[in-house]
């Protein structure tokens, strides 16, 4: 591939990482209470943080020293889709026991890619400082523009919203499988419990600016777990018309200061 291109299909690959979550996850709260589901909503929105601490312990280990980035991230959303669209028909059946379960399992496979999709772009960009927060804003306008078609389409409610992302994960699956090759980071490397018990992680936190970075990530994400979860059916409740373009205003203030990074870390050098 030549590297002219590889910027740009970064971006798509930003772009379309985003569209598969932000297409259910904003409004899913409002889907399931309109099929009546409400006291299942903060379940399904904590699975996916059971999800990401389950899924490094052995998803991680395994990527990291045996498989390509790129590769396991094609297979991870291809799957992600099918269970996705599971997902919905559960949502429709009202079979709520189930439907956390299938939902968990997504979420084991989704997680991992967030990683997978930072791994292969830093992997193929020189100046990360500076071009890193040009390619991953591109994931928060697909986050938008996902919000903006359930809208506009009159979604925000229905399970629709999962085939959508379904549809959309396994075309991001197919794609991810002609990114650029991203070797095992850690090909070779024995295994050892230092790395099972993720010490090196808690090592860090005696740097006192990465031991802030954590502390805030933490807080911030607690009143952040119960907006997702309960701000659509609130809004619906209040009013609101086309829900999900309404759950994109978040998104569309990102975006101006993911792309002041870049300024932020030259003035701090």
């Amino acid at each position: 591939m030549q590297q002219r291109l590889v910027i740009p299909r970064l971006s798509v690959m930003m772009f379309m990482q985003f569209f598969v979550w932000g297409a259910w996850y904003a409004t899913a709260g409002l889907a399931l209470s309109k099929y009546g589901l409400s006291s299942i909503i903060g379940t399904a929105y904590s699975v996916g943080a059971i999800a990401s601490i389950i899924a490094p312990f052995f998803l991680g280990m395994i990527v990291d020293r045996f498989f390509a980035s790129e590769q396991v991230m094609g297979l991870l959303h291809c799957v992600g889709g099918l269970l996705l669209w599971v997902v919905g028909k559960q949502v429709e059946a009202g079979s709520g026991t189930t439907l956390l379960w299938i939902l968990f399992l997504y979420m084991l496979c989704y997680m991992p890619t967030l990683a997978l999709s930072n791994n292969v772009a830093f992997h193929h960009i020189a100046d990360a400082a500076k071009t890193f927060p040009m390619i991953r804003v591109f994931g928060t306008i697909g986050w938008i523009v996902a919000g903006i078609l359930i809208g506009q389409l009159g979604y925000s409610d229905s399970s629709v919203i999962f085939y959508i992302s379904a549809i959309a994960s396994v075309l991001q699956g197919v794609f991810s499988f002609t990114l650029p090759h991203t070797p095992a980071p850690a090909k070779g490397k024995p295994l050892s419990a230092r790395d099972l018990l993720c010490l090196d992680a808690l090592y860090m936190l005696k740097d006192r600016s990465y031991c802030i970075f954590i502390v805030c990530s933490m807080l911030i994400c607690i009143p952040l777990a119960a907006y997702y979860s309960f701000a659509s059916p609130f809004l619906e409740a209040a009013g609101f018309a086309n829900v999900g373009i309404v759950m994109t205003i978040g998104q569309m203030s990102e975006i101006a200061f993911m792309l002041l990074i870049p300024f932020f870390f030259s003035v701090s050098a």
